[in-house]
């Protein structure tokens, strides 16, 4: 039987396993700029799929915080502040400081940093931040009793928005604004609120998640020589990644109990949010000493290699900051059981 804590690990290796294909996508991102064999070619395009497993893991863990723990604004709010938007802005520093070569010191410095536009990946954490109030505020009117109509309405705003509305407003794309990602979203509120019914169903159906894998690895094959981008809020891309996620699930949920990696909270999103500062930071050390890097990227053993080292960089860094956070969380904490004590002793 698949239990929710089951459900929930196999949630973590599927985000661990995202992000990692987000620091893929970013690094063949680099070295399409110097050589493109097919490899890398391959892998940038099925990186693509990294993002949306994300968001689709993303609404399925809001669906159940809003759920099983209902938690007020302040308890909801609190905890996205200290894990997502406060180390978001510190990364949106740290990019300015990389790519500008200084510290962020004008209105608009400041203004590019809160929305995202410092590092080409944070338009991410934004739409997030986005998605995080809309969830609270519409969590009595998007719900399990209706959510199987209402994502069709869903459907068609990510449809709408992304090909008719938007129109760039205050320098943002398409991506950085919570319409494109919705519906998308809102697939992770589905898989949870109806997760035994589907579970059970792939359980109990083996040919049909035999076919389910079939499909979602041909889909994967005709992204990879496409000639045509698929980006990751395209419905095409999204219904493609849906499936890959239950796929996925399926096969985390049957080896959880042999698989040992520690849950470690916000361990995936500080990967996400910090690998591309390795990036940035090692090419240009290798610019200074060799002056140009295509040496590296026509090299397939040596482009592995250096993917290692930034995923170990990304991950070592991830698991520090961890570390961090949870520390400031248990002071925070402290603080404020000693403050009702004191209140209460009044």
């Amino acid at each position: 039987m698949y239990t929710d804590s089951k459900i929930l690990k196999s949630l973590f290796y599927i985000q661990l396993f995202s992000s990692f294909l987000v620091v893929v996508g970013h690094f063949t991102a680099s070295a399409l700029s110097f050589t493109d064999p097919f490899w890398i070619v391959a892998l940038n395009q099925i990186s693509r799929y990294g993002t949306v497993l994300l968001t689709i893991a993303t609404g399925y863990l809001t669906a159940y915080s809003l759920e099983a723990k209902s938690p007020t604004a302040r308890e909801f709010f609190s905890g996205k502040l200290l894990y997502i938007f406060v180390p978001y802005l510190v990364s949106g520093v740290l990019y300015h400081y990389l790519l500008k070569k200084g510290m962020p010191h004008t209105a608009q410095d400041f203004t590019n940093i809160v929305l995202g536009k410092t590092g080409d990946h944070l338009y991410f954490v934004f739409m997030i931040c986005q998605y995080y109030i809309f969830a609270y505020l519409f969590r009595r009117v998007i719900t399990k009793r209706n959510i199987l109509y209402v994502i069709w309405i869903l459907l068609g705003i990510q449809y709408v928005y992304i090909n008719f509305i938007h129109q760039g407003w205050f320098g943002l794309t398409t991506r950085h604004m919570l319409p494109s990602w919705i519906f998308t979203l809102y697939m992770g509120h589905v898989l949870y609120w109806y997760r035994e019914s589907i579970l059970s169903f792939l359980r109990n159906n083996r040919s049909i998640l035999t076919l389910m894998t079939g499909v979602s690895t041909a889909a994967a094959m005709f992204f990879v020589v496409s000639n045509k981008l698929y980006v990751a809020v395209h419905l095409t891309f999204v219904f493609a990644t849906l499936l890959s996620f239950l796929v996925l699930m399926v096969f985390f949920l049957e080896r959880v109990d042999r698989l040992h990696i520690k849950f470690r909270k916000g361990l995936t999103y500080f990967i996400f949010l910090f690998h591309s500062a390795f990036l940035i930071m090692f090419k240009d050390y290798l610019f200074e000493k060799y002056g140009e890097v295509a040496w590296l990227f026509e090299n397939t053993w040596y482009s592995l290699l250096y993917l290692l080292v930034i995923i170990g960089c990304s991950c070592l860094l991830a698991l520090m900051l961890v570390w961090l956070v949870n520390k400031l969380e248990r002071i925070s904490k402290t603080i404020r059981q000693t403050h009702r004590q004191l209140h209460a002793s009044k």
